[in-house]
C-alpha cells in the first residue's frame, strides 16, 4: 500500500461528496449529515482559496492512487508557529493505516517545509481510531475536556499537542 498527499483539485470534489455522505464521518467530524448537494465542489474551492491565502494547508490522501480522505493543516499562525491537524478518512479505508501514515506526512510538511514547532488537534474522547493515529505520530494528550456547545454538546473530548 502507497499512501501520498497532494493538494486538494477541483477532481476531488467528487469523492468528497461521495466519501462524506457516510453517516460514519459526520459522527465523529464537523461533516454534516445529511452531506448536502454540491457541498464537495464548494468545499474544494474554499480548501483551494485558503491554500492561496496561506491559511490551511489541506491535502487528498490517496491510498494507491484512490482517493481515502483528506488531511488539513488548519488555522496556520507563522508568528506562533502553531497549526492544527485534522482529517478524515474515507470509510472503506478504514483500519489500514493510512491515517498514521498520512498524518506522518502532514506533520513532516507542517514543520520542515512551514517551519511550525507546535501542531494542535482534537478529537472525541469515544473516537479510538483518531486517537490512535494521533498518538502513534507523537501527539500527546494536554487536556480532557467536555464540548460546551455545537453537534458534540456535553460529550467528551481530548486536546493533543505534539512538539517539534
Amino acid at each position: 500500500m502507497k499512501v501520498t498527499l497532494r493538494f486538494v483539485l477541483p477532481s476531488d470534489a467528487e469523492y468528497v461528496q461521495q466519501y462524506a455522505s457516510y453517516p460514519e464521518i459526520s459522527e465523529t467530524s464537523n461533516v454534516p449529515y445529511p452531506y448536502p448537494d454540491g457541498a464537495g465542489e464548494a468545499w474544494a474551492k474554499m480548501v483551494m482559496s485558503r491554500l492561496e491565502q496561506g491559511i490551511s494547508y489541506v491535502f487528498t490522501i490517496l491510498s494507491d492512487d484512490q482517493f481515502a480522505g483528506v488531511m488539513s493543516i488548519n488555522a496556520v499562525d507563522l508568528t506562533e508557529k502553531t497549526a492544527e491537524l485534522d482529517y478524515w478518512i474515507a470509510v472503506p479505508f478504514w483500519n489500514q493505516g493510512i491515517g498514521t501514515i498520512a498524518a506522518q506526512k502532514a506533520i513532516a510538511f507542517a514543520f520542515h517545509e512551514l517551519d511550525l514547532q507546535i501542531l494542535k488537534s482534537a478529537c472525541l474522547a469515544s473516537n479510538k481510531g483518531s486517537l490512535k493515529v494521533l498518538e502513534k505520530n507523537g501527539f500527546k494528550k494536554v487536556k480532557d475536556f467536555v464540548f460546551e456547545a455545537g453537534k458534540f454538546k456535553d460529550e467528551k473530548g481530548c486536546r493533543l499537542e505534539l512538539h517539534r
